[in-house]
């Protein structure tokens, strides 16, 4: 049998309107701002916020798919994703215009830590987003299973480390 790809495909223009275009998707459009160290109006979302929500929002899609699956119980789910750069490379400075680091917190409600260790080894390895980035800068992971904040599980690039 040969492998299916999946394809997705976006299409944006210029519009004559400095620091502002739509992203045109499926039969969607979506307005989108330069940041404002690119002279752009930043009030709507900027392509670093599309980014890291694309990569949040696969995730959501991806625990739910991988825990029904599983068979891991899931009452509740939320992503954050964070990332620092130096706007300074994007304007032609002699500075790495990469990020420098990714940060995930995932708080969870419904599986054991256990459980919750093996959503998360599934979606590191399955979610082509995080795995796109991964394998250009370092991702730090929290995840946090119950009604409280603390993590129970942190991995910086797929390694486990100590508990915070």
């Amino acid at each position: 049998m040969t492998p299916r790809l999946a394809t997705a495909t976006v299409t944006t223009q210029r519009l004559g309107l400095p620091g502002r275009t739509i992203v045109n998707a499926k039969e969607h459009h979506l307005v989108v701002d330069s940041p404002l160290y690119l002279g752009g109006p930043n009030e709507e979302l900027n392509p670093m916020d599309l980014l890291l929500s694309s990569l949040v929002s696969h995730g959501i899609f991806l625990f739910e798919k991988i825990a029904q699956q599983m068979h891991i119980p899931l009452s509740d789910l939320k992503l954050t994703a964070k990332s620092d750069f130096d706007p300074r490379g994007v304007l032609g400075e002699a500075i790495d215009a990469g990020l420098r680091t990714l940060r995930v917190q995932i708080v969870m409600q419904g599986p054991s830590e256990a459980q919750a260790k093996e959503l998360v080894e599934a979606y590191t390895t399955r979610c082509p987003i995080y795995v796109t980035l991964a394998r250009s800068v370092r991702v730090d992971i929290e995840v946090a299973v119950s009604k409280h904040a603390e993590p129970t599980v942190v991995l910086q690039n797929g390694q486990e480390q100590a508990s915070a």
